[in-house]
């Protein structure tokens, strides 16, 4: 999967929003949480296909899956 420009700028502003107030280890694990669901291994993903499309998903931590 090639990793745009956007999807970069997405996944930064997702991390700040999401968490800029904990430890280092607690923004890994949230950027390996989006990793993840990147690269779930499905063909057509529930999650959306790349880093903007996983990260906008309006549901990402609605449901306090983060």
């Amino acid at each position: 999967m090639k990793v745009t420009e956007n999807d970069r700028d997405i996944l930064a502003r997702t991390l700040w929003g999401e968490a800029r107030g904990e430890s280092l280890a607690g923004q890994i694990a949230v950027a390996w949480t989006i990793r993840n669901r990147v690269f779930d291994g499905k063909t057509k993903s529930w999650w959306g296909e790349g880093y903007a499309s996983v990260c906008l998903k309006p549901t990402i931590t609605a449901l306090g899956a983060i």
